[in-house]
């Protein structure tokens, strides 16, 4: 089947093509092409993207799409679509675009009639105040918001209106589980509802997770999922800001900065407790050296030297941005 694609140079390929997924404008009912120097994404449409190329190709199609892409063919005008969506719990969780708002109480009754699992269907308007919890709006189901979400075996219950929660991380969370002791401490300095610090601790058994948050309903939550997961013994919840309670806890062989956003402003802080920080950010490709050097510097700074053993993707946040991860050991 012909179709418009993006002509990508290869090491920018998957970041582009994440993002393209997660508005809608990539399609999934093609199968991506690829060369030797260059991966061709199939696009709906006229879409403009910096330092790649807009062709027309011959794609093979690929296998039916999912019964909720069947419901939306119905629903959304010609040209408009929607590619993937967040599940946490039973409930659901867009990003529509401006374009599509008029049709969005139509394309929540379409994902609850395909997808039996879900029961409420939120429309995400971004992120607001300074616990940057989502701007979320009911278009189709129950009007409620707490959820448990299952995640390795975790159960965590959580407020999707009140706490901060992404479903797309739960093969990091495992990942960082996975370097993890047992009998090692670890500080989880932006904690949340805690899944990191529930993860790491069922998986790898710690001596200590502290699970640190200065939302007092996310450290409700905390304190809630630590106890049904029967973990006590391994996860204490502390409720403050970082930079207060840091001090008063004992050194950490690992210490998780998932505050992408403003991590930086902590990282110095971390240092005086670390082993190997997790450390998270968002910037642009091209300055990922520039951050790794700062962040050798500041280790510097307080008389440690820091090592990196591993930078990562996690996600796309814009065209031009990623959210890196990055393992530093401190010595």
């Amino acid at each position: 089947m012909r179709s418009s694609c993006l002509a990508v140079p290869r090491p920018r390929a998957e970041r582009l093509r994440q993002w393209l997924l997660e508005r809608g404008l990539l399609r999934t009912d093609l199968a991506i092409r690829r060369d030797e120097q260059f991966v061709y994404l199939p696009v709906r449409g006229d879409v403009d993207v910096e330092e790649t190329r807009l062709l027309e190709m011959e794609f093979e199609e690929r296998e039916r799409e999912p019964r909720w892409q069947e419901a939306l063919a119905g629903v959304l005008p010609d040209g408009a679509s929607l590619s993937s969506f967040d599940v946490v719990g039973d409930i659901a969780i867009l990003r529509l675009p401006s374009e599509m708002e008029s049709y969005k109480r139509e394309v929540g009754r379409a994902i609850l009639s395909a997808q039996k699992n879900i029961r409420v269907v939120f429309n995400d308007r971004g992120v607001k105040d300074h616990y940057r919890v989502r701007d979320l709006e009911v278009i189709a189901g129950e009007q409620r918001t707490e959820t448990t979400h299952r995640e390795h075996g975790i159960a965590m219950t959580l407020d999707v209106s009140q706490v901060y929660f992404s479903p797309r991380l739960a093969t990091e969370r495992r990942r960082v589980a996975d370097q993890v002791q047992p009998g090692e401490t670890v500080i989880d300095m932006f904690a949340g509802v805690a899944p990191f610090s529930l993860v790491i601790a069922a998986v790898s058994r710690p001596s200590q997770v502290y699970a640190i948050d200065v939302n007092p309903v996310a450290v409700r939550y905390a304190r809630l999922n630590v106890q049904r997961n029967r973990l006590q013994e391994h996860v204490t919840v502390v409720q403050g800001d970082a930079r207060q309670v840091l001090p008063s806890l004992p050194p950490a062989d690992h210490v998780v900065m998932n505050l992408p956003h403003s991590a930086q402003e902590f990282f110095s802080l971390a240092v005086d407790r670390a082993g190997v920080i997790h450390y998270y950010d968002i910037l642009e490709p091209e300055k990922i050296g520039e951050r790794l050097d700062w962040l050798r510097s500041r280790a510097e700074e307080k008389g440690r030297q820091a090592t990196v053993r591993e930078t990562r993707t996690v996600g796309m946040y814009s065209p031009r941005q990623v959210k890196l991860g990055v393992d530093v050991v401190i010595d």
